[in-house]
């Protein structure tokens, strides 16, 4: 059986040579794709909606997304895209960037306030109450517009990947943040066109929508945990226009054609269950600030 692990080189054959993800220069998603991809096109985009919106109307791109943060969990942004019925992309891979955060700014210059995006926020809360208790925080839509801010707004400093200093003019102020800290965030690589199932691929992510019934998501996840299928990712997310209905994003290890998954999926779909399948793909790839 080929495998359906994208290879080491820059692109494999047949691969878009075009990147979206989110912008600005020196985004967390930017960094990785300039690594997974070196060499590609890169389109930066202001946010992950308008990432989908971009995919949807380029046929052939690849998409970067984020999709969990250690800190700070789902990114919501992405999970209600992809459960979104009218989402016809596929995931193709999982990537996990080791992020290391650093604080820029200016030396000698009191800090009066500190920009970052939301998630590094969350990994550097204790720190931050230690440091710099008195500093305002201020989220930015990436860390690369919080660098931005952060050379242009008197007192102010930015918590990010160490390398938007020498980008937009800063210094180095403290690097690592709580490294103690594990700090992961992991994307989807998205595509129009799903991989071809191999034995590289390790995971699958189901949309699935439940009868509104009591027991209905035990008696879903009963048949998986039987056949052995262990259980990566579940988040419930309500439908846009019908109240106190969810659509539930599960990732689960293996892929559908294994007769333990197949078995798995035709009992749940016969017991009233409506799943889509969102990707079948290769994980574990991983790369460090």
């Amino acid at each position: 059986m080929a495998s359906c692990t994208p290879s080491s080189d820059s692109r494999s054959p047949g691969e878009p040579a075009d990147v979206a993800c989110l912008g600005p220069e020196g985004s967390f998603s930017h960094l990785l794709a300039t690594r997974r991809f070196p060499g590609a096109k890169i389109h930066l985009l202001p946010s992950i909606h308008e990432v989908f919106d971009h995919l949807a109307s380029h046929p052939g791109l690849l998409g970067l997304v984020p999709i969990e943060n250690s800190s700070g969990g789902f990114i919501i942004d992405t999970v209600d895209r992809l459960m979104d019925g009218r989402c016809a992309l596929h995931i193709i891979e999982e990537l996990t960037l080791d992020v290391k955060l650093a604080l820029l700014g200016h030396q000698g210059c009191p800090i009066q306030s500190i920009h970052s995006h939301a998630m590094p926020f969350y990994h550097a809360d204790e720190w931050l109450k230690a440091t710099h208790p008195n500093a305002r925080r201020v989220v930015e839509s990436s860390t690369a517009k919080a660098a931005e801010k952060a050379a242009q707004v008197p007192g102010a400093a930015a918590i990010g990947p160490k390398q938007n200093a020498a980008a937009y003019g800063l210094e180095v102020l403290h690097y690592p943040i709580a490294p103690e800290l594990p700090n992961i965030t992991q994307f989807y690589v998205l595509s129009d066109r799903p991989v071809a199932p191999g034995e590289g691929c390790q995971r699958t992510a189901l949309i699935v929508e439940l009868p509104d019934r009591p027991g209905s998501l035990c008696r879903f996840l009963t048949p998986l945990s039987a056949a052995g299928i262990n259980l990566k990712r579940l988040e419930s997310r309500p439908v846009r226009g019908h109240p106190n209905t969810y659509r539930f994003f599960v990732e689960v290890e293996g892929v559908p054609d294994s007769p333990e998954m197949a078995a798995a999926l035709t009992t749940v779909r016969q017991d009233g269950a409506g799943v889509r399948i969102a990707g079948i793909y290769p994980a574990g790839r991983r790369f460090e600030t």
